[in-house]
């Protein structure tokens, strides 16, 4: 419980208890609970999106409270991963370079809109968004992360992101495409979300979920072709985007494909 909480401390902006003492051997071997930490904003973010329901909200009014409560549960701390890490890869310098340009707390014109691009997909994808993708996209995203630090070696010597570099395995891996199954195969809850098919809201989180580890893979080995491997910057890149694939596969299949 120690390690969970000390999770939702870092990850999110709830309310834990204060006596729990940090130390990066803690960090690190906590590191697999991210996929968790993922499941409980997804819980917060389905009772937003019931009671937003309930109370009739008008479609894009719905996306624009979605997005505020992310960000607010989340503290934005992965967007701010996003902006560097736009500002860094994009930059077009050497290795040192861009891991420089990431580290600088300044935000660049690459970072800006790589937040505003980010943002209008969520606002655009909360608008249309299914109930079962509420509850799990933080979890792919968060789970994708854990993927990420298992396939390229930490960048800096130093770093808060190194504990989580460090967390990266199989054991890892693992636990990720395990949270991500077991996640899809919420939707079976007796009444929680409304069922297309038999197969539909099993099999679309499945491809959606599958189509963000294929970016994540893709981004990863990017930045380890560019920086020599991931940060803690690249970390919260991958949550944002791998989370923004999952939504947008996972909307259209639903509405696509005849399961």
């Amino acid at each position: 419980m120690k390690s969970f909480f000390l999770m939702l401390g870092f990850f999110t902006r709830l309310p834990v208890p204060k006596n729990i003492e940090f130390t990066e051997e803690r960090y690190r071997k906590a590191m697999i609970l991210m996929p968790l930490i993922g499941l409980v904003i997804g819980a917060i973010l389905i009772g937003i999106f019931y009671l937003a329901l309930l109370l009739s909200i008008a479609p894009f009014l719905r996306g624009a409270i979605f997005l505020c409560a992310y960000l607010f549960l989340t503290g934005g701390l992965h967007f701010d991963g996003l902006a560097d890490t736009c500002d860094g890869i994009l930059s077009g310098r050497t290795r040192e370079r861009s891991l420089e340009i990431m580290k600088d707390s300044r935000i660049g014109v690459f970072g800006t809109l790589g937040i505003f691009i980010a943002g209008l997909f969520y606002f655009a994808l909360f608008v249309d968004v299914i109930a079962h993708a509420v509850l799990i996209f933080p979890l792919v995203g968060r789970a994708c992360c854990l993927i990420s630090a298992s396939l390229a070696p930490y960048a800096r010597e130093d770093g808060m992101g190194k504990a989580t570099g460090q967390a990266g395995g199989p054991g890892s891996v693992a636990a990720a495409i395990i949270s991500i199954i077991g996640a899809s195969c919420l939707v079976f809850l007796p009444y929680l979300f409304p069922i297309k098919g038999l197969l539909s809201p099993v099999i679309c989180p499945l491809i959606a979920a599958g189509a963000a580890v294929i970016v994540t893979v893709c981004m990863t080995m990017n930045f380890k072709k560019k920086l020599g491997g991931v940060t803690g910057d690249t970390f919260g890149a991958v949550i944002e985007v791998s989370s923004l694939v999952f939504l947008l596969v996972y909307i259209v299949a639903f509405r696509v494909l005849p399961l």
